[in-house]
């Protein structure tokens, strides 16, 4: 009778457990290396505040009225910007078709915007940026990414619903002369699990300087915390004191999409003040339409609530009017607002009160698809 040599023994058992450990392990391994690669971005990080300039005309010199407007696009997906459907990319180029429609007669000279894609597979790489900045004549635009991952799993189910690759953020599209931007991501939900950090959006307030023949004009351009309203609320906080700031060497206009409003009940369930109240209440700044006034941009079909503000500096600047686009219908399940501000001289405070412009029904789209970019 033979007998195996003790070393060989051992080494044929830790051969053994090594390759078991090793097949157990496998999945996991897979699954880490996986979750680290779809998370990961697509672009460089140097090129999240980009800021770029088109081959169209300039705007007039000495602007003293400006026309500027708040969209979060949704990025183009009508009412089904979170549901579980397969994408069409025939609905996504009428809804693109039905806001430039509804953007063009405003003659705007800043737009900002929220949930637009750069290059994504939801939207079919579509860059709706570019697509609105080419269609309504604005030379040029500052961006601010704010989604940037390489596979995007929402919603969960079915699997072909996926956003997948997402470059995704905010932009400020003007007809004047871009001095500096630069883009601050804000505090995330600290209660959320890693991974949902890891493959979801930051929240982004955008700061964008600028030049009026000279003149500094700084924009602000938010989109605040959607689901979690003690971390909205600090956020607001936030975006108040730069605001502020900003207000004590040049006129300021913080627009975006705020996520809150005075009577929303979910929000007032939580036993927070509503987060939009702090800007409000800021000796600085003022808000382009009434509070008490006509102004839900959310959800598009019904109109419930003010999620979309402009707000202003009264010191520096005058609303003469200011309205929520209705024409725009379904592109987005938001509305965008608008607000024509004047420049005042300095030493004068704005005392009048905003008028609201109605906006008639909805033109009629385009025939040809020449809006694509």
């Amino acid at each position: 009778m033979t007998h195996q040599h003790p070393t060989t023994s051992r080494h044929r058992l830790g051969k053994i457990l090594w390759i078991s450990t090793f097949a157990f392990d496998l999945p996991l391994v897979i699954l880490i290396a996986t979750f680290f690669y779809i998370s990961s971005p697509r672009w460089d990080e140097a090129d999240y505040d980009n800021t770029i300039t088109y081959n169209h005309p300039p705007g007039p010199d000495n602007p003293d009225i400006l026309r500027v407007a708040t969209y979060n696009l949704g990025y183009l997906s009508g009412m089904t910007n979170q549901q579980a459907v397969v994408r069409d990319r025939g609905r996504l180029e009428t809804n693109q078709g039905k806001a430039i429609a509804a953007l063009q007669p405003q003659n705007l000279d800043v737009l900002a915007l929220q949930e637009v894609d750069f290059d994504a597979y939801r939207s079919f790489h579509l860059n709706q940026q570019y697509a609105l900045s080419s269609a309504l004549a604005l030379p040029f635009a500052a961006l601010a990414v704010n989604w940037d991952k390489r596979y995007v799993p929402f919603p969960y189910w079915p699997p072909q619903a996926h956003y997948r690759a997402v470059t995704s953020g905010q932009a400020v599209l003007s007809r004047y002369p871009i001095r500096r931007n630069h883009r601050l991501v804000l505090e995330r939900v600290p209660t959320n699990p890693f991974y949902y950090n890891a493959l979801y959006l930051d929240r982004v307030a955008q700061m964008m300087e600028l030049d009026l023949s000279g003149q500094p004009l700084m924009v602000m351009n938010v989109h605040l915390e959607a689901f979690d309203a003690p971390t909205r609320l600090r956020q607001t906080a936030v975006v108040r004191q730069l605001a502020e700031q900003y207000a004590e060497t040049m006129p300021v206009v913080l627009l975006g999409d705020f996520n809150s409003d005075l009577d929303r009940a979910e929000e007032r369930a939580t036993g927070e003040m509503p987060s939009i109240q702090t800007l409000l209440d800021s000796p600085v700044l003022a808000s382009a339409s009434p509070v008490e006034a006509q102004s839900a941009t959310f959800p598009s079909d019904q109109p419930q609530y003010s999620l979309d503000y402009i707000f202003y500096t009264p010191a520096t600047l005058a609303v003469r009017d200011w309205q929520i686009i209705t024409t725009a219908a379904q592109a987005s399940d938001h509305l965008p607002m608008m607000a024509t501000l004047e420049r005042l001289p300095d030493g004068a405070h704005s005392e009048s009160q905003p008028t609201q412009v109605k906006t008639s029904p909805n033109p009629p789209l385009p025939t040809q698809d020449n809006h694509r970019p």
